[in-house]
């Protein structure tokens, strides 16, 4: 698995290297994740390398992956569970809420279970954190800003979300998942706050996740062409999920409470078709383009430019690591290190 990847572990020791705390007890939802993988990962790593003394506590629905990737782990405490359901662990000091179906195709066939999962899982983890003087950090999404008529996004500014189309099952979840975080810090005085997220890949991705760019990667390593089924010209903020992790952790121990922060790259803004490009590029392939599915095509966001606002978490000290380039060669590299062409590349994740 990826694990053994040395440039995985390296890329992941140089983030533990900046948690703060000597230790505590954190836990992490969506454990089995793109992001949260990375996560309980890097704790464990500042526990492993830097002498810190975290108890982590994994929570997935999925067991068997849990067990795949955590289940060696003296320090990771595995909880095979649904965040819908209330949180029973004792004694956390922090949680980052990474849990949420997240990937095109799954909106469309599961909006019900989408809506209820961002919003029952935020309503959990806020009702513990009430209970409990724990502190959260919520990973949303740059979606929740709607459309907008400029292509730059800061946090607090917002469009329309088109409720007549089921894919919006995503972003307007996502939106009431915020307004609860931002209602339990005003109401009840809750220790939490937001970091908003933009399209994010890495070698961690599931096999199933029918994002475009996770395609593109599967599609590289599988030595295919990559395969384009739309023109692909908006331009967005993407980013590689080692950048992602660094923001978290910073503005888990640094950020402000209530408020909300972008995560993103100035240095990682593409296009679709772009991205394509650069990753046919790394692999010696060739983009072609094909008609998507009908599923696919009920699950594609409307095209807009969407480049998040760095400002704020910058003015806070924060800077990411990896332009386009470094981060599509790094989880390229992480990958054909370990799956050296192997068609089910992530069978063991």
């Amino acid at each position: 698995m990826f694990k053994q990847s040395l440039i995985y572990m390296t890329s992941i020791k140089k983030i533990a290297a900046t948690i703060i705390p000597e230790g505590g007890t954190i836990l992490i939802t969506g454990a089995s994740g793109l992001i949260g993988t990375c996560l309980v990962d890097v704790f464990y790593s500042a526990n492993m390398y830097y002498g810190k003394h975290f108890t982590i506590y994994a929570l997935s629905r999925d067991s068997d992956k849990l067990k795949i990737l955590f289940d060696k782990k003296k320090d990771v405490c595995c909880v095979a569970q649904n965040v819908a359901e209330p949180i029973t662990i004792a004694n956390i000091d922090y949680i980052v809420h990474t849990a949420s179906i997240a990937d095109p195709v799954s909106y469309a066939r599961f909006p019900v279970e989408t809506i209820l999962t961002n919003v029952l899982g935020a309503k959990n983890v806020l009702d513990y954190c009430k209970a409990n003087n724990t502190r959260a950090l919520l990973t949303s999404t740059f979606e929740v800003n709607g459309k907008l008529e400029q292509d730059n996004y800061k946090e607090n500014e917002y469009g329309t979300v088109d409720l007549n189309l089921i894919r919006s099952c995503y972003p307007e979840s996502k939106r009431t998942a915020e307004m609860l975080f931002k209602s339990y810090w005003d109401e009840y005085g809750v220790d939490c706050l937001i970091a908003r997220l933009p399209s994010v890949y890495g070698p961690t991705m599931h096999k199933n996740d029918s994002k475009a760019q996770s395609q593109f990667l599967r599609n590289a390593i599988a030595g295919k062409d990559i395969v384009l089924k739309s023109k692909g010209t908006q331009r967005r903020s993407y980013c590689y999920v080692m950048d992602i992790i660094s923001g978290i952790i910073f503005l888990l121990f640094k950020g402000k409470t209530g408020d909300i922060y972008n995560i993103a790259n100035e240095f990682s803004v593409t296009s679709i078709y772009e991205l394509a490009q650069t990753i046919a590029y790394y692999s010696n392939l060739k983009v072609v383009f094909e008609s998507p599915s009908e599923i696919e095509r009920k699950g594609f966001s409307k095209p807009q430019n969407c480049i998040l606002n760095t400002k704020k978490i910058n003015d806070l000290g924060w800077k990411g690591m990896y332009d386009l380039n470094s981060g599509i060669k790094e989880t390229l590299d992480i990958m054909q290190e370990w799956f050296k062409g192997k068609h089910d590349i992530l069978k063991e994740n």
